[in-house]
């Protein structure tokens, strides 16, 4: 194996955007991104009491079905890569942790993420001798099996327990570290799994072929070097300077290279079992390690963020590279390009270093701690990503992301369309409201009077109005770039708006717990009721009514525009955040905490519908798509999720409108995914593939001209227009 990795257990709380605290506001009022300490370590050991591992994971992006009501359907990006080996594509391949996806990089940058049901918290990963990637998924306790062409297998056996490091062995087999029970697993490539247990096998984590046809392995809470042969002895191996071993490698020297991520050291051991230690400058709890080209061992440290790369010598001279682009590295592999690349663990990237210490980065997709999410003029949706600096991202009812960013974008929350045919958003951390055109053009705007803006929303009066979180006031900006801001007795925190059914502008007082109503000419009405507590969302119900989010009730609360306020509870329960209104009559909002991680669904008449995934990661913003389904930011989990409706499919176009038997017709419409039925009138055709908003089809044999229908699971769409057939 290329990379050893322990589960990041103290990391990923350093990692994830956290509730806190922010310009003296109370805990849970705003969400704030941390970055990680001078203290935190990427590769460090299991964190074990009496013997059990402490998983802090944060379980992300996951595989879902894409059609039928409430299926969820995820889009991944790099999101805490962890292990990286070379694939026998010429590619490089990596594991996702914090998204439950593999990704794949070549070697002139672009990448590719693959999810697959099963896929939970991957951790190490090697390529096997079938040709395809084997990984370890430490929380669900199984091996995964990934092709070039991203078929994903899972195999479960008893015993996988922890599963950290993994290696092609001499065998033909897969040998993995079960860290877990403190056992070495052995998987074959059709996924039969042997155990082998052992006295001195003690929280078991890298693990690599030796060159005496052996697997040696790091004992990282036993402090010993561990052996194995493919018949299953084993041989502990302790020495002077052994401290808590990660990652371990077979070197160009005939021997095993390690890392001590405890010692601050590198060790060697001969397959005799002598060991050396080799201290350097430098050095900073280092974790993956690999052979380099050049006849060195290479390794990432990840002592003091950002960490660095280092190289030894068989001889024991260190060199340690830093780089801006190095960012939390965690594992590390030789490239078939002659380089070295590595995962940054901390910042969301692959980074390639060449063996003369010039380092590249390489990001993905773009989906970085996403919050706000809205509905564009182009037939996309356009979010905000907090992580970082802060971007800009857009993705297309398929999935295909781009992302945009400017110096002036800075901690982007909130985002709407505005009037003119462009997106307005706020910039928490400027305290300035940007605009970006569909084609990615950034400007933004100034103002004294602009302090933590929050939410916006286009106004009924050609204007945009957002919530001055710090500065309790109500802003608006005309779209020439005009600041107005209006105070008002109540206003206490406020965060979520919307345009009301009346002509004003209702918003949420997270402070006050109260809800607020603002009239274009800034008079300020503030509306209170024993049952709103912590309100964040808010938005216009298809009943003339407005519904917002109770995040510290856990309950939807429904007002009217005369202030009547109406709670209903939230079975999740799960903090509900961000509301919108579906597509079908109903209000859809996220579950963002605890043990729910939910989308929930509520009729107007108050039925609540709770709709969980694997891969929904405390989820935040929330919209109606243009193409009949609901779309949500998972900020946790760096993805966007979208869910469907149990809406009817709707037919707004034929192409062509007339054909003989055998010839292609594209249907465009709504909620079209997951149709059971084609007809041309009345004679069923085959469906040759279909989406949420196109179904490709072929006029059937004995077809004759008339209506063109389409069913799903939720009903029938009958074109309004005929097809003739010839």
């Amino acid at each position: 194996m290329k990379t050893s990795l322990g589960m990041k257990a103290s990391l990923l709380a350093g990692r994830r955007r956290v509730r806190g605290s922010r310009a003296g506001v109370v805990d849970g009022a705003w969400l704030v991104r941390r970055r990680r300490s001078a203290a935190w370590h990427p590769l460090r050991s299991l964190l074990v009491l009496a013997g059990v591992p402490v998983l802090v994971l944060g379980l992300t992006a996951g595989p879902a079905a894409a059609s039928g009501g409430g299926r969820v359907t995820f889009y991944a990006s790099i999101s805490g890569p962890s292990g990286i080996t070379a694939g026998p594509d010429g590619a490089l391949w990596f594991t996702n942790t914090d998204s439950d996806s593999i990704g794949r990089i070549t070697t002139t940058g672009t990448i590719t993420h693959y999810t697959g049901t099963g896929i939970s918290n991957p951790v190490g990963i090697a390529a096997g001798p079938d040709g395809a990637l084997w990984f370890t998924n430490v929380v669900n306790n199984t091996i995964g099996r990934i092709t070039t062409t991203g078929k994903v297998t899972i195999y479960t056996g008893t015993g996988i327990s922890g599963p950290q490091g993994i290696t092609a062995g001499p065998d033909g087999a897969l040998w993995f570290t079960n860290s877990g029970r403190n056992t070495i697993g052995r998987i074959t490539t059709t996924g039969t799994v042997t155990h082998y247990t052992s006295t001195g096998i003690n929280g078991p984590q890298g693990i690599t072929a030796g060159p005496d046809g052996a697997l040696w392995f790091t004992n990282n809470l036993g402090n010993s070097i561990g052996r194995i042969t493919t018949t299953g002895t084993v041989t502990t191996y302790t020495g002077t300077g052994i401290s808590g071993p990660q990652g371990i490698t077979a070197g160009p020297d005939g021997a095993l290279w390690f890392t001590n991520g405890n010692g601050n050291s590198i060790g060697r051991i001969t397959t005799t079992g002598t060991v050396t230690t080799y201290t350097g400058t430098g050095i900073s709890s280092p974790g993956g390690i690999t052979a380099g080209p050049d006849g060195a061992l290479w390794f990432t440290g990840g002592g003091s963020y950002p960490g660095s790369i280092g190289r030894i010598t068989t001889t024991g001279t260190v060199t340690t590279y830093t780089d801006p682009s190095i960012g939390g590295p965690a594992g590390i592999t030789a490239g078939p390009d002659g380089a070295l690349w590595f995962t940054n663990y901390g910042d969301n990237t692959i980074g390639r270093i060449t063996t003369t210490g010039t380092v590249t980065g390489y990001t993905s997709h773009g989906i970085d701690y996403p919050q706000g999410i809205t509905a564009g003029p182009d037939g996309a949706l356009w979010f905000t990503n907090t992580g970082g600096n802060g971007s800009i991202g857009r993705i297309t009812t398929t999935g295909t992301v781009t992302h945009y960013t400017s110096a002036s974008i800075s901690d982007p929350q909130g985002i709407t369309a505005g009037p003119d045919g462009a997106l307005w958003f706020t910039n928490y951390g400027s305290n300035t409201i940007g605009r970006i055109t569909t084609t990615g053009t950034v400007t933004h705007y100034t103002s004294a009077s602009i302090s933590g803006p929050q939410g916006i929303a286009a106004g009924p009066d050609g204007a945009l109005w957002f919530t001055n979180g710090n500065g309790n006031s109500i802003g608006r900006i005309t779209t020439t770039g005009t600041v107005t801001t209006y105070t008002g007795t109540g206003i206490s925190g406020p965060y979520g708006i919307t345009a009301g059914p009346d002509g004003a502008l209702w918003f949420t007082n997270n402070l006050g717990n109260s809800i607020g109503r603002i009239t274009t000419t800034g008079t300020v009405t503030t509306y209170t009721d024993p049952g709103i507590n912590t309100p964040y969302g808010i938005t216009a119900g298809p009943d003339g009514a407005l519904w917002f989010t109770n995040y510290g009730g856990n309950s939807i609360g429904r007002i009217t525009t005369t202030g009547t306020v109406t709670h209903y509870t939230d079975p999740g329960p799960g903090a509900p955040y961000g509301i919108t209104a579906g597509p079908d009559g109903a209000l859809w909002f996220t579950n963002t905490n605890g043990p729910a991680n939910s989308i929930g669904r509520i009729t107007t008449t108050g039925t609540v519908t709770t709709y969980s995934d694997p891969g929904i990661s405390t989820p935040q913003g929330i919209t109606a798509g243009p193409d009949g389904a609901l779309w949500f930011t998972n900020e946790a989990g760096d993805s966007i999720g979208r869910i469907t409706t149990t809406v009817t499919p709707k037919i707004s176009k034929l192409t062509p409108t007339s054909g003989a038997a055998g010839a292609s017709v594209t249907i465009a419409g709504l909620n079209l995914s997951g149709a059971t039925a084609v007809a041309f009138h009345g004679t069923r055709a085959a469906i040759v593939s279909d989406t949420a908003t196109k179904i490709v089809t072929k006029v059937p044999a004995g077809a004759t001209t008339g209506h063109v229908s389409v069913t799903t699971s939720a009903g029938t769409a009958t074109s309004t227009k005929i097809f003739t057939v010839p």
